[in-house]
């Protein structure tokens, strides 16, 4: 943990940019947000609200199970929102405008008044803005002519397809904008910002939300949506009973006339004639026709009854309710069962295609469909033979009463006559009391109608968007994944050599040290030479330990003239540089020493002797010139010569690989304590493999985040591969950055057959202990820095 504490806190700035700048947006974003508030309410919806409701559930005991679903459909209609935007009173929308939002201010309103003219085809949908100063002006969407008004009580403000008069006109002491709010838009609008949810399954409770801009608009229209949907429901109820009502007042009427009309003729009958006592017989065969023609009217009311039922069929995936087209079990059980199974079926369907979402298409629904169609097909032939056999019933029972008639005829024909006008006044009499107790009956359930659900909470609101403290604890959480996964990440990507200890897998590979890096700026010329080593800096340190190192590594310590080649995998990881630094620190223990420059390719070394490079190894191997010394160069360190490259051949390769290259560095090594060779990037060209061969060590350069994280495993390659006696690795141009520190100990690495120990890891090689001069001021991390600078601000004041 410690580890990667230090990983991080090499980039605290990164983390910290990174909760700035999401905080910064997020604040930003706070303000231009258009806000969102939800209003809620909870519908149970109730098993019985009438008389007719118990009837229904008596009849069809399994209606209305999951009826209440489709009610989210009529809660959506365009009637129900419609009535909710009249109850609301809310023809414009008035707002106020600042630099990001635009802000409802409902409910306050600078002015009421009523529509005079509205033409949705000639209104052009512009803009209103009101002045301080009791002015109104209009822009249309076209752009024409900006119009004014004068805002005052009564004035009738006119634009193209809308005029309105002003009522009454508040106090107010800033600008506002308003629009026309065309209530069809406004139903489109508010239907999408309705949900209707199920709050459990197969429970009778629905869940109706309203989403808007505004808190208190939102709570107001979804109170104006369930007084509405209230309105409707009742509405509903007592159109079905209505059509019960109307159905029997138009039997009343037909029966009274008929009654009146009955016992008008008798009345007359009596008075214009003597009427003898009837006979007992003739009393017990005008019972008999009055119940048969009782009968008989009960049929054709049962028959109306059925006509009411076929029409009823023709709303295909609407349930029927029976209690308010007259049928009952006693004298329709077979139609009533059957209406009740359709009903089931239908409630089904609706279970399949609202509850579990079922397209219309589904094979499932189109199941239910045609059972639903065979049912109905069922009914419909019920009702062929429940006419058939009323009308069998009406043939006996004319029948009946032609006998029964036949009997009266033989009776005298004054009494014949009055039992005929006293049967038609007892038959209409009782039909008329029965219709009369049927419309009191239904007028008292009409009565006793309530809405079909019961508002279980109050409608109030909240804010669900933008939620400030949610977000902007998000924002502080999305910051610092953003800082920390910035750094993981930039250490993921970073195809660079960091791993300092993974040096040395190979026996033959040794790690020469670590060459800190040079902090002045590198002229390229022989004031670098000079000043390289010249003090007890970091960098001379790290190099004095490498030449301290080759002591250990260089095998035979008899040998006269150690030959020490110089290379790396590519250019730029500093061969130069290290073999220049190398070289002028052994001439401070006393060595002398001499630098070959074999890169005749891109050679740069001669740079640093002021050297134009027209005379070189080149010009030796060519013939050009007869004898080496000709080609070497005294340089201003005492102890140390050069050879430059000299110009470019046109055969480097072959030039190197020439005996007399190697004869030459044979008869320097016997001049010098250390040959030096600058060869090219052996990882580029194989020009100098054969010196790799004969060289007394190999010092392979890796340069610290420059240099291919895998770099060191050519070391190892080419130490097996040339069967090399000894190949040192200098790891050049290091300088402390924990965001590569590794995150391993060095006992990690030693298990896993890296390196050797502690000395060999970042955390070794990056420990500041304050000794070297040129640690004190740039070690300081720019934290502290800060710190301190803050600090000293608050002295001075």
């Amino acid at each position: 943990m410690k580890r990667i504490m230090r990983v991080l806190w090499s980039r605290w700035y990164w983390i910290l940019g990174a909760l700035t700048v999401t905080t910064a947006g997020c604040l930003i974003f706070l303000q231009m947000a258009k806000p969102r508030y939800v209003a809620e309410v909870l519908l149970r919806y109730n098993d019985k609200q009438t008389e007719f409701d118990e009837l229904n559930k008596i009849i069809q005991p399994d209606a209305g199970v999951q009826e209440y679903l489709t009610e989210k459909y009529v809660i959506k209609s365009e009637e129900v929102i419609n009535g909710a935007l009249e109850r609301l009173k809310y023809p414009f929308t008035f707002y106020t405008e600042s630099t990001f939002l635009t802000e409802d201010v409902y409910p306050f309103k600078p002015f009421t008044a009523d529509i005079v003219s509205y033409e949705s085809s000639e209104y052009e949908y512009g803009t209103f803005e009101i002045q301080p100063g009791g002015v109104i002006t209009y822009k249309a969407e076209s752009g024409e002519e900006i119009k004014r008004f004068d805002l005052a009580k009564d004035t009738v403000i006119a634009v193209k397809g809308l005029s309105f008069k002003v009522n009454s006109v508040a106090t107010f002491t800033q600008e506002y904008g308003f629009t026309y709010n065309d209530i069809y838009a406004m139903r489109e609008r508010m239907d999408s910002q309705i949900h209707v949810d199920e709050a459990e399954h197969n429970m009778p409770i629905l869940t109706i939300s309203f989403t808007y801009h505004n808190r208190k608009f939102t709570q107001d229209f979804l109170q104006k949506l369930i007084e509405s949907y209230q309105r409707y429901d009742l509405e509903q109820k007592k159109r079905s009973s209505n059509l019960t009502i109307d159905f029997i007042r138009e039997q009343i009427k037909i029966y009274f006339d008929a009654l009146r009309k009955s016992s008008s003729e008798l009345e007359k009958y009596k008075q214009g004639r003597s009427v003898p006592n009837l006979q007992a017989s003739m009393s017990d065969v005008m019972g008999q026709i009055t119940g048969l023609k009782t009968q008989k009217n009960l049929l054709e009311i049962q028959k109306s009854y059925i006509n009411l039922l076929e029409q009823s069929l023709s709303n295909r995936f609407e349930p029927i309710n029976i209690g308010t087209i007259g049928l009952d079990n006693n004298s329709d059980g077979m139609l009533v069962r059957l209406v009740s199974e359709l009903n089931k079926l239908i409630l089904d369907r609706k279970g399949l295609t609202i509850g579990k979402n079922l397209s219309v298409n589904n094979p499932v629904v189109k199941a239910a469909d045609d059972e639903i169609e065979r049912m109905r097909e069922q009914i419909l032939s019920n009702i062929k033979v429940q006419r058939q056999k009323n009308d069998g019933t009406l043939k006996i029972i004319n029948g009946n009463l032609s006998l029964l008639e036949s009997r009266l005829n033989a009776l005298p024909s004054v009494e014949r006559e009055l039992s005929y006008l006293q049967n038609d006044r007892d038959v209409n009499e009782k039909i008329y009391l029965l219709l009369i107790n049927k419309e009191i009956e239904t007028s008292i359930m009409k009565a006793g109608m309530l809405p079909s659900f019961t508002v279980l909470t109050r409608t109030d609101s909240y804010k669900v968007y933008p939620r400030g403290a949610r977000l902007l604890m998000l924002s502080v959480l999305f910051g610092l994944l953003i800082g920390l996964g910035s750094i993981f990440l930039v250490r993921y990507l970073n195809g660079k050599f960091t791993e300092i200890p993974k040096i040395g897998q190979n026996s033959h590979v040794k790690l020469l040290g670590t060459i800190h890096r040079y902090q002045e700026k590198v002229q390229n010329n022989e004031k670098d030479l000079l000043h390289f080593l010249d003090n007890r800096s970091l960098f001379a340190e790290s190099v004095n330990n490498v030449r301290t190192n080759l002591n250990f590594l260089v095998i035979d310590s008899n040998t006269k003239g150690k030959l020490l080649v110089i290379t790396s995998e590519v250019s730029g990881e500093g061969k130069s540089f290290v073999t220049l630094n190398l070289a002028t620190s052994l001439t401070k223990v006393g060595k002398k020493v001499l630098i070959i420059v074999s890169d005749l390719r891109r050679s740069k070394l001669h740079k640093f002797f002021n050297n134009n490079n027209r005379i070189g190894l080149s010009t030796f191997l060519t013939g050009k010139a007869d004898d080496y010394r000709k080609v070497i160069r005294h340089s201003v360190i005492e102890g140390l010569d050069y050879v430059p490259a000299g110009p470019v051949p046109f055969n480097p390769t072959e030039l190197i690989q020439n005996e007399r290259f190697e004869n030459m560095i044979e008869a320097c090594r016997q001049e010098y304590d250390f040959v030096l060779i600058d060869t090219a990037p052996i990882g580029l060209v194989s020009d100098n493999i054969p010196l790799l061969r004969k060289s007394d060590l190999v010092i392979f350069i890796i340069r610290w985040l420059y240099s291919n994280e895998e770099a060191y495993l050519l070391a190892d390659q080419i130490a097996d591969e040339l069967e090399l006696k000894s190949v040192g690795v200098i790891v050049n141009d290091f300088y402390r950055d924990d965001l590569y520190a590794s995150l391993a100990s060095a006992s990690y690495y030693a298990s896993k057959g890296y390196g050797y120990n502690y000395k060999y890891t970042y955390d070794y090689y990056g420990k500041s202990n304050g000794y070297y001069t040129d640690e004190s001021t740039k070690e300081k991390s720019l934290l502290k820095r800060g710190f301190h600078r803050v600090i000293k601000l608050f002295q001075r004041t």
